[in-house]
C-alpha cells in the first residue's frame, strides 16, 4: 500500500496469493503425512512496505489493534462443536494492573468467565517489580503468555519495567481501559477476537 497515491491491492489479486499459500501449506502437510491438528496449523503474515520511517515507534506508543473477522484465538462464544475453532489455540493472558485493581479484576473473572476466562494471571504493579525485577524472570513471564493486557493508566511504568525483551517478541502489553469495570469483559473479549501490530523503527511492518 503506498500513502500518497492511497493504491490498495485488488481483493482478486489477494485472494489468489493467500489461495496460492494455502494450498502450498496442505501439500507439505500431506507430504510429510501429518495430519492436521491442534498445534499444526502455521500462522500466516502480511507484510507491509512503507514509504517512510515511522516518528514513532512501538516503544513510545500502543500496539494498533486491528479487528479481523476470523479470531487466531479460540473463542469461548464459540459452539464446542465448531472444528475450526478448536483447531486455534487457546488464548493464555497477563493482565497487569494496579495493587487497588487487582481483587475486583479477580472477581470479575468468575463473574464473566465467557469472556474473562481467558485472563489466566491478574499480576499487580508490585509483584512485577518485585517478582520479575531479574531478566531472566521476565523473560520466562514473556515466554509464559501469549497475550499481555494492561491498565492504560499505568503502561508508562510498565513498559519500563518490562524491558526490551518484550517489545522484541512483539508482546509488549495492550493497554485497556480499568476504569468502567462494567466494560472491562467486552474490552477483554475484543482483543482476543484482533490481531496486533507493532510499529518498528524500520520501513517493513508484519502483522499476523
Amino acid at each position: 500500500m503506498v500513502a500518497e497515491s492511497q493504491q490498495v491491492v485488488e481483493s482478486a489479486l489477494l485472494n489468489k496469493a493467500v489461495n496460492a499459500l494455502l494450498k502450498y501449506h496442505q501439500t507439505k502437510a500431506s507430504s510429510e503425512k501429518k495430519s492436521l491438528l491442534l498445534g499444526d496449523e502455521q500462522a500466516i503474515h502480511v507484510q507491509f512496505n512503507l514509504v517512510r520511517i515511522p516518528e514513532k515507534t512501538s516503544l513510545s506508543s500502543k500496539p494498533i489493534r486491528i479487528e479481523v473477522p476470523h479470531s487466531l484465538h479460540k473463542l469461548n462464544s464459540v459452539e464446542d462443536d465448531d472444528e475450526d475453532n478448536d483447531k486455534l489455540e487457546e488464548a493464555e493472558v497477563c493482565i497487569i494492573v494496579k495493587d487497588s485493581s487487582k481483587e475486583w479484576v479477580q472477581t470479575l473473572i468468575s463473574q464473566f468467565p465467557k469472556e474473562m476466562s481467558y485472563i489466566k494471571k491478574v499480576l499487580s504493579l508490585t509483584s512485577l517489580r518485585k517478582k520479575y525485577s531479574q531478566y531472566q524472570d521476565r523473560r520466562t513471564l514473556c515466554n509464559t503468555y501469549s497475550l499481555f493486557l494492561v491498565d492504560d493508566s499505568i503502561l508508562p511504568m510498565v513498559g519500563k519495567l518490562l524491558g526490551k525483551s518484550f517489545f522484541m517478541k512483539k508482546k509488549q502489553p495492550v493497554p485497556v481501559k480499568l476504569s468502567r469495570k462494567e466494560s472491562l469483559p467486552f474490552a477483554i473479549e475484543k482483543c482476543i477476537k484482533s490481531t496486533f501490530m507493532t510499529i518498528g523503527a524500520g520501513t517493513c511492518l508484519s502483522v499476523r
